[in-house]
């Protein structure tokens, strides 16, 4: 029987040959590091050792991600711009006028806001 596993990318076979998620690519960084660090007494059992602190130690990717601060600010711009499609129809059905002279004072309010950010640079 064949074994296949190396096609998938999160098997072990692909992992030792390098390939898939990126999990060998940041064993590989870790290993050459402690290599270059402790080039006379290098112990390959404890820094297999070390690896498991340090990769359980470091956040996830995915993690990392989410917790970028141009996602945050993306995720309220979205959120801003869909809450923005519901509630300015419904009040230019009640209040046509209101909603105009309300909609001009928040651009211009955002207008001078980034300005005196931008200034203050």
């Amino acid at each position: 029987m064949e074994d296949f596993a190396y096609l998938a990318k999160e098997s072990n076979a692909a992992w030792l040959a390098g390939r898939g998620d990126g999990r060998f690519e940041r064993y590989e960084r870790f290993y050459q590091s402690e290599r270059a660090g402790t080039a006379s007494d290098f112990d390959l059992e404890k820094s297999n050792e070390g690896y498991g602190q340090f990769s359980s130690s470091q956040p996830s990717p995915l993690l990392s991600f989410l917790s970028a601060p141009w996602v945050g600010r993306v995720a309220i711009a979205l959120f801003a711009l869909y809450m923005g499609t519901r509630v300015v129809p419904q009040l230019a059905k009640v209040g046509p006028t209101a909603t105009g002279i309300a909609l001009v004072a928040a651009f211009v309010s955002l207008r001078i806001f980034h300005r005196r950010r931008r200034k203050s640079r």
